[in-house]
């Protein structure tokens, strides 16, 4: 991360992939917003003709607070921290790539949350158009029983247990305190990020002004090939999760009800060999939760490194 000296007030980090129509829309958006001491870092992990759109796109950029970076290796975490490495901002916003800010005022609404010192972290209102919610009242965290428990669609400002990456804003104090997010699992990340920003004493808010409507879009982003490999994520993520952030006593309910879970799937993709395999990815969340987490931040790449490591950055309108 940059010296303090040459701080700004927002950064704003977009990882994306493989959405290149969805991403120049939501940074066009930016562009149009009432507060302008920000800058954004656009974290490309795009391949073929969506790369080579957004290299096009954001070369020939004619505003100097965008910054592309091209990234051949996969991983949103990753990604995050990379644009973390780069920020210079006060306050960092995080928001997905296929977004739509519904005020003119959105980075000022994440903005005015931190007049409360005690606040670390904060996640915006969330109109979903394709993911259900799954609480009556307003709620973003993980159960006892390693369930993702959100309700994003609220109208008052409400405490939270977690935070999710697709409209979500973090003081920059509080991640030069806890570090980034953990390269260790591809979900459940936020809420490991945001459990660390709570255990080192901060607040955690959901914020209803702060608002976008999340599209989801069917193409790119974070995806698995098949219902089975995306339970395989959450089962081994969500046990990573639980004994690092419960410890030996969250073990006994997770394992019983996604046990349970295993059961439901099997009888869903009518395939007993479904239970032993989501227990097998249980075990291997278990196993790496006992190892060192991987949520350093990296030192900015010299120029050359970034070449030699297929990294292309640049500001625009510039290519280095």
């Amino acid at each position: 991360m940059h010296d303090a000296r040459d701080e700004l007030q927002v950064s704003i980090i977009i990882p994306t992939f493989n959405r290149a129509p969805f991403l120049q829309s939501t940074v066009a958006q930016f562009q149009s917003q009432s507060f302008g001491d920000y800058e954004i870092w656009i974290i490309d992990q795009s391949d073929g003709e969506d790369a080579a759109s957004n290299k096009r796109y954001f070369a020939e950029t004619s505003d100097p607070r965008i910054n592309y970076m091209h990234l051949n290796e996969k991983g949103l975490s990753n990604a995050r921290n990379e644009g973390l490495a780069r920020a210079r901002g006060k306050l960092v916003i995080f928001v997905d790539d296929d977004v739509i800010l519904l005020s003119s005022d959105f980075i000022d609404a994440h903005l005015h949350i931190y007049d409360d010192p005690n606040i670390g972290c904060a996640v915006g209102r969330h109109v979903e158009r394709t993911l259900r919610m799954n609480a009556k009242n307003t709620a973003c965290r993980v159960s006892w029983t390693g369930r993702t428990i959100f309700n994003l669609f609220g109208t008052q400002r409400v405490h939270v247990g977690s935070c999710k990456g697709s409209n979500m804003s973090v003081r920059m104090e509080a991640i030069r305190q806890v570090g980034g997010f953990d390269r260790h699992i591809k979900f459940l990340e936020e809420s490991d990020f945001a459990a660390r920003i709570r255990a080192a004493g901060w607040q955690l808010v959901f914020e209803p002004s702060a608002e976008v409507v999340h599209l989801s879009a069917p193409a790119g982003g974070v995806r698995e090939k098949s219902r089975l490999q995306w339970e395989i994520v959450r089962f081994e993520c969500t046990a990573y999760y639980v004994l690092r952030n419960r410890g030996l006593l969250g073990i006994p309910p997770f394992v019983t009800v996604f046990f349970l879970i295993a059961i439901s799937q099997s009888l869903r993709l009518l395939s007993l060999r479904t239970i032993p395999i989501l227990c097998a990815a249980m075990f291997r969340g278990f196993s790496k939760a006992r190892t060192a987490p991987d949520h350093s931040i990296p030192n900015v790449f010299s120029r050359e490194a970034l070449e030699e490591d297929g990294l292309h950055e640049f500001n625009a309108p510039v290519l280095l």
